[in-house]
């Protein structure tokens, strides 16, 4: 069993993608609903499926518990865990509302407020109520055992963009599958002719530099609340 855990806008669609289309394994979700339902392990996807065998669970926004602790253990999880640089993220996760709407489990809002407010008060709302459930999210993976004991594959979203094949071969080994890096490239051939809907928005790197300063200062701020975590894949 597969699961890619991962922060939202880090490339995640993508690298399912990339992998359903290499391993050609059983695709479970192991969340029920989306929307602005936080999206915890639920057993029952699993169950009513049927699964048996190789099962690939695509991209999920879970934080770490101890619950999810024990369902990694008693499914032999290989855990992926995907994130991207922080200040990216923002950029993105802006364009992504404006594109399909504020409807997400990491803070609440309503199209009405959204377009009630300016730009830059939106980009506070992020930094001030959504950016908040990405430090939970990080800071509950990479504090668990399941981190120190090398049980998490942790990859970043520039590294899948700019060594694409390198990054998943990288994957494929973690989880156990000797998929060649030719094959892989293949894959992404394939998938470049088809132009496969992936949801992403710029894919560019660096947007998240345009941030006005005092925000960029309050996310790092953040980070004085962990001192033992480091967060260098999230960019700071």
């Amino acid at each position: 069993h597969i699961w890619l855990v991962c922060a939202p806008k880090s490339g995640s669609t993508w690298l399912t993608r990339i992998l359903k289309d290499t391993l050609k394994w059983d695709e479970i979700k192991m969340v029920p609903s989306f929307g602005n339902r936080e999206q915890e392990i639920d057993l029952s996807c699993l169950l009513s499926k049927g699964a048996s065998g190789n099962v690939l669970t695509p991209h999920q926004h879970c934080r770490y518990s101890a619950y999810t602790h024990e369902i990694i253990d008693a499914l032999d999880t290989k855990v992926i865990f995907q994130v991207r640089d922080i200040f990216d993220t923002i950029l993105s996760f802006y364009d992504h509302i404006e594109m399909e709407g504020p409807t997400f489990p990491s803070g609440f809002m309503n199209e009405k407020s959204w377009a009630l407010m300016d730009e830059l008060t939106r980009y506070e709302y992020l930094v001030d109520l959504v950016i908040p459930w990405y430090f939970n999210f990080y800071c509950s993976w990479m504090s668990s055992s399941l981190h120190s004991e090398g049980r998490l594959k942790i990859i970043t979203y520039n590294e899948l963009r700019n060594e694409t094949v390198n990054t998943v071969a990288g994957v494929l080994k973690y989880c156990g599958e000797g998929e060649s890096a030719s094959k892989v490239q293949g894959v992404l051939d394939k998938q470049k002719k088809k132009k496969k809907n992936t949801r992403q928005n710029k894919g560019v790197v660096g947007r998240g530099d345009s941030l006005p300063e005092h925000l960029k200062e309050r996310v790092r701020s953040y980070t004085k609340y962990y001192p033992h975590v480091d967060f260098g894949p999230m960019g700071l």
